[in-house]
């Protein structure tokens, strides 16, 4: 199994993306989401599932652990293979899917391209007590630009040449930009939560 792959993103495509880790192309295939937030010759670090069928083995890969987890949920449900996954979560975000298992929303789920009521039952019923189970924020699951804020940009710069990836950094500074924190408290508090 791998779980996670680190590598500079070489290719985009319109369903799939290939990443580059040891001079091996690995070609991932994801939501939109993820290929909205990912740039041509960036490191990142994408959170993978290896899916293996009788005529296929198929490498799906995620910005997010969150994504990778309703990925996961959504493969488990009998009828959804990973193909739907991806449309499902290409149509929702990881939050409005859980808010809709959550909450019993059918009409939510069936947005979704592909998911007509008897499919969107099915995934209520098999998720609906592992999604209670697991935190929801009122936030969309994509994550926001980093404001253009010089302190940031900085922040940003030195944790990228202490080689972390593009993708964690920004996570961990999205969640700290509303904070009231001098660079230097910004670049402690980032290192404490990526390390």
């Amino acid at each position: 199994m791998i779980s996670y792959i680190i590598g500079d993103v070489r290719v985009i495509n319109e369903e799939d993306f290939i990443i580059e880790n040891n001079n091996i192309g690995y070609q991932i295939k994801s939501s939109l989401s993820t290929l909205a937030q990912i740039e041509l010759n960036n490191e990142y670090k994408i959170y993978t599932s290896l899916q293996v069928r009788e005529d296929d083995m198929s490498l799906y890969g995620f910005f997010s652990k969150d994504e990778l987890e309703m990925f996961l949920l959504l493969t488990s449900v009998s009828s959804i293979g990973p193909k739907n996954a991806i449309t499902i979560l290409s149509s929702l975000g990881v939050e409005e899917i859980k808010f809709a298992i959550a909450n019993n929303d059918i009409d939510a789920l069936i947005k979704a391209k592909g998911v007509g009521k008897k499919t969107a039952s099915r995934i209520i019923l098999e998720l609906m007590d592992k999604v209670k189970l697991m935190p929801m924020s009122n936030k969309k699951s994509t994550i926001s630009p980093l404001p253009k804020n010089e302190d940031l940009d900085v922040a940003k710069e030195a944790l990228q040449n202490l080689g972390y990836a593009q993708n964690d950094i920004a996570n961990v500074l999205n969640e700290l930009k509303d904070m009231d924190l001098s660079l230097e408290d910004l670049i402690k508090e980032s290192l404490k939560r990526l390390i």
